[in-house]
């Protein structure tokens, strides 16, 4: 099976996907929907032919490497190069649902943990697959498109650990500096209404019953004492709360089309496209000049002339900084790389994960089994059903402690899985699940209208790491997850999964729903149901990355000696080279990344023009 632009997608991909791309779509898509956006050229070819020199070099056109060079290029005088490894997002990209078909294509790096008993014991070869975007827009490209923050408290714990700068109120300024709010429930005086993001509520349509769905949601969870909150992002506490998307008129509203698209004439900045960064030019005084990058069998070294800017995610950024030399000495020392200064590159790896295999089955109820060509009309005509099909507007923070700070430790959100739907086999099927698992559940359940329930460990106290495979800046990172090492984290998951079963002994859910879950095939069969012990199993076994993978590159004081980079983001040691993603974060936020990896490029923008210009001698495009 072919996408739109004759690439081919995951294999996963079957049933609904299948009919949604046939040649109704290609035709349709032209007349009812505004899915043709006209991204920047590709100047690679043209560049690679020329001896150009740029002021600055962004690596990374992911969600904060498009607000650094849109921003950067702002200033007319200044020549800004923007480098990415992917392509253009393709036409499926911006219909959200149809995100789970992206994972495992060529706009995703495809990359796999190590091997580990400790978690994802009920995947394939003992591996969780880690989505990353290889495309322009990065991970806002292919992600579920939510719009959360985070929590004030995130932003005030990095300043009170020597990142002066960073606490909520200066960090707040960007949020809203970001982002175009159209949500009638938010709170006016928390959000901005001219940035570059559009957020939108998620069109609604019941066709496959998600009106029911959330009313049900908010019914049990308000009987477990959970309120409803009517803007999470504000003030996040604990509750159940609509979520926002980064969505326009229905579409996905990636940083391509929100930074790029708008100022792809702007004759100062210039994007290399399906270019790789090989290697990071450190002269004799460990100055930073330029980059190395490849292109169509063609090694090139293009100069920088003020700064370097790495924005390639918490994967990569570490990555291109040990393949240069800047990492832990005697790993670098391994793999003979020579050594320009000795930091812990690679360390501090976090991320979210989640529990998969919790499931509200819907008996009091018939639901209306919906062909994929409704589903796709309904969409094309009313921008409802696939803008929110899967992944249900809601979510639910929660303190499983019951403190009174307003900390939640919990975050949980809620798939919608349609009668004899191939949505719920793709999902599990990107879970790197086994088939024989899959199918199973599978035949016991097609009859049945089902609700996932995923609770989020929202602050792991377990770390990884990112390593090199080798010297050879085309093979793959060795990615060590650290899931689950430490066991305060299973104590809370095993606290969310609790939060979960009760609201099978509310009334509303008792009047309706059976809570069904599905079971490792060997690991979990001689435990007890229902003890700590069991539940400790079932996290091994079904634990899964969220996609928020951040750290690596962590921002701190000088005598932090784990601090990569300091409180404006330059690299410890070298002169010209900073890192402006989420691989900085010394400490992940309480929710999904994106919009945080946004704010990181919006701030990370105002700090370099601090450090280069008089602001009263230049003029802003």
């Amino acid at each position: 099976m072919e996408s739109f632009n004759g690439t081919c997608l995951n294999s996963a991909s079957t049933g609904l996907t299948q009919l949604l791309f046939s040649h109704l779509l290609s035709t349709l898509t032209q007349s009812y929907c505004d899915l043709s956006t006209v991204y920047p050229d590709d100047r690679s070819a043209e560049i690679i032919q020329s001896n150009d020199e740029f002021d600055f070099i962004v690596v990374g056109a992911g969600s904060a490497g498009s607000a650094v060079a849109n921003r950067l290029s702002e200033i007319s005088s200044w020549k800004v190069l923007l480098i990415e490894a992917g392509p253009d997002p393709p036409l499926e990209s911006d219909i959200p649902s149809l995100f789970l078909s992206l994972l495992g294509s060529k706009y995703d790096w495809k990359y796999k943990v190590e091997k580990s008993e400790k978690s994802c014991r009920s995947t394939i070869d003992n591996q969780c697959l880690w989505p990353r975007g290889k495309v322009l827009g990065g991970c806002s490209s292919i992600n579920a498109l939510q719009y959360v923050r985070g929590n004030a408290k995130d932003y005030d714990n990095w300043e009170s650990l020597g990142n002066p700068g960073w606490d909520y109120e200066n960090v707040l300024k960007y949020f809203k500096k970001l982002e175009s709010a159209k949500v009638e429930s938010m709170e006016k005086e928390a959000h901005g209404y001219e940035g570059y993001m559009n957020v939108e509520n998620f069109q609604d349509g019941d066709l496959i019953g998600n009106k029911f769905n959330k009313k049900l949601l908010v019914k049990l969870y308000q009987e477990l004492g959970l309120p409803f909150v009517r803007d999470m992002n504000a003030k996040q506490k604990s509750g159940i709360t609509m979520v926002p998307g980064t969505v326009k008129n229905g579409v996905r509203w990636n940083t391509a089309k929100a930074y790029l698209a708008p100022i792809k004439d702007r004759k100062n900045l210039s994007i290399m496209k399906e270019t790789v960064v090989t290697k990071i030019l450190i002269d004799d005084n460990k100055k930073v000049y330029g980059v190395e990058i490849f292109r169509n069998n063609i090694y090139k070294k293009i100069i920088a002339k003020k700064e370097v800017v790495l924005t390639a995610g918490a994967v990569n950024s570490p990555q291109l900084l040990m393949l240069s030399g800047i990492g832990p000495r005697d790993h670098l020392k391994d793999l003979n790389i020579p050594l320009i200064n000795d930091l812990k590159v690679g360390y501090n790896l976090q991320d979210h994960i989640f529990t998969i295999n919790s499931f509200i089955k819907i008996v009091s109820r018939e639901f209306k089994e919906i062909s994929p060509l409704d589903l796709f009309y309904s969409y094309l005509t009313k921008k409802t059903e696939l803008g929110s099909m899967f992944l249900l507007d809601m979510m639910t923070f929660v303190d499983t402690q019951n403190k009174t700070d307003d900390y939640p430790d919990i975050q949980i959100l809620h798939l919608s899985h349609p009668v004899k739907n191939d949505g719920l086999r793709v999902y599990l099927q990107t879970a790197n699940l086994p088939t024989e698992l899959i199918e199973k559940f599978e035949k016991e359940n097609e009859k049945h209208h089902l609700i996932q329930i995923l609770p989020i460990l929202l602050r792991p106290k377990s770390s990884g790491r990112i390593m090199l495979q080798s010297n050879n800046p085309f093979d793959q990172p060795k990615i060590i997850s650290g899931y689950l090492t430490e066991s305060d984290d299973i104590t809370t998951l095993i606290r969310g999964i609790k939060l979960i079963r009760n609201l099978s002994s509310t009334k509303a859910f008792r009047s309706c729903c059976e809570l069904i879950e599905f079971q490792p095939l060997n690991d979990c069969k001689n435990l007890k149901p229902s003890t700590d012990e069991y539940f400790e199993c079932i996290i091994r076994n079904f634990a899964q990355t969220v996609y928020h993978p951040v750290g690596t590159c962590k921002m701190g004081p000088k005598n932090d000696k784990d601090a990569v980079v300091d409180a404006r983001l330059k690299v410890y040691g070298v002169k010209g080279l900073r890192v402006a993603d989420t691989s900085i974060m010394p400490k992940i936020v309480n929710g999904n990344t994106n919009i945080p990896a946004i704010m990181i490029g919006e701030k990370a923008a105002d700090l370099i023009k601090e450090d280069w210009i008089d602001q009263s001698k230049h003029t802003e495009l």
